[in-house]
């Protein structure tokens, strides 16, 4: 099956029978829980407040202001009709990829933290925490996914607000209010290159808005799924913004409903499952829209993408793969975090909720995947 997607080129899809699909899930889910609730009893993986990236270690503060430098130049270069491909498909899926292989690379690649070292360097607020990011995030998932036209707009706000942002708080502004590199930096945790993953997502640090990220990250990419349905094209009627803003806040509530005991100290389990679903969910379109993205940045005019890689066999192994593994990883964070918080009667019986929510985020993803 092949789906628009983005306005900049296809999806494609192979559905499956999805009722074996669910139902190998659900299992999978069940008995990693039954299995981590008689042999893991005691949490193993304890938050870490100095926690460093790998990229951090290697090179802290300026020193990558060379490439950040190289990035801004090489943008004004960018041909007008490569931007979508750019933004969209290597910047917003590419990125994302690489951070989960290699750490936040956002960070590194950042043009707008070329004004850190000219900043007025004042505290920034508490209060804020994530909030702005989870707004930038959201609004740039509705141009992404309701309105693409309006990319140029987003771009020139985005650079002026991280500009502004930037001069006044320094790198604490890109660190919880630029809402690319908070999710790079989310999706980083996942690397290998920074050593455990398990204690780099339980060091996560749990401030104001970061339900609200995880919450737009993995609500958008479902309504990206619902958009593509039928039963969405039937409702006609209902703006776009409404489904996507709908998706998110379900996401959120989800989530704040099971987990109402924790609050927001199991959000980081959240994040395995955004990243199984960034890579579910556009590896084709990566695959397939990335080889333009590259022709249209070299100037090349006509150039005819290889689907080699988007094999039916192949898209439908990654898809169940990769929303598997990022939930399994999630039940584990999840698990191991919450024997910190219960008390010991309740070490079983107070992961219930959660492992509802969990099971129907599994389910419910791959029904969206398959039917769209």
């Amino acid at each position: 099956m092949t789906v628009l997607a983005h306005g900049v080129g296809d999806r494609h899809d192979l559905p499956l029978p999805l009722d074996l699909v669910l139902q190998g899930a659900a299992v999978a889910l069940l008995a990693s829980f039954l299995g981590l609730g008689v042999l893991w009893t005691k949490p193993r993986f304890r938050p870490q407040p100095r926690f460093q990236s790998s990229i951090e270690r290697v090179a802290p503060g300026d020193r990558w202001w060379p490439l950040r430098l190289a990035v801004a130049v090489g943008l004004v270069f960018v041909p007008a009709q490569a931007w979508p491909h750019l933004v969209f498909v290597l910047g917003w899926v590419g990125v994302a990829v690489l951070s989960m292989a290699f750490g936040p690379v956002w960070r590194l690649l950042n043009p707008l933290r070329l004004v850190v070292p000219v900043s007025l360097g004042r505290a920034y607020p508490a209060w804020l925490g994530y909030w702005p990011a989870a707004g930038g995030l959201l609004v740039f998932t509705w141009v992404e996914l309701v309105e693409p036209g309006a990319l140029g707009w987003f771009l020139a706000g985005y650079a002026l607000v991280g500009v502004v942002g930037g001069l006044v708080y320094g790198a604490a502004w890109f660190e919880h209010a630029d809402g690319f590199e908070v999710y790079s930096s989310l999706l980083g945790r996942l690397s290998p290159l920074r050593g455990n993953p398990f204690r780099a997502l339980v060091a996560t640090p749990v401030k104001p808005g970061l339900v609200a990220v995880v919450s737009v990250c993995l609500g958008s990419t479902a309504f990206d799924s619902i958009g593509s349905t039928p039963s969405w094209a039937r409702l006609a009627v209902v703006p776009d913004w409404v489904g996507l803003v709908g998706a998110v806040l379900v996401v959120a509530g989800s989530y704040l409903l099971a987990c109402r005991a924790f609050g927001a100290e199991l959000a980081h389990s959240l994040i395995p499952i955004v990243a199984g679903y960034v890579v579910a969910h556009y590896f084709s379109l990566l695959v397939v829209e990335g080889q333009r993205a590259v022709a249209l940045l070299l100037g090349v005019e006509g150039f005819t993408p290889s689907e080699a890689l988007v094999a039916p066999v192949v898209v439908a192994s990654v898809q169940i793969g990769a929303v598997l593994a990022g939930h399994l990883v999630a039940v584990v964070s999840a698990h191991d975090r919450s024997l910190a918080l219960l008390p010991v009667e309740r070490h079983l019986t107070g992961q219930v909720p959660l492992l509802l929510l969990m099971v129907g985020y599994t389910a419910g993803g791959l029904a969206l995947l398959f039917a769209g």
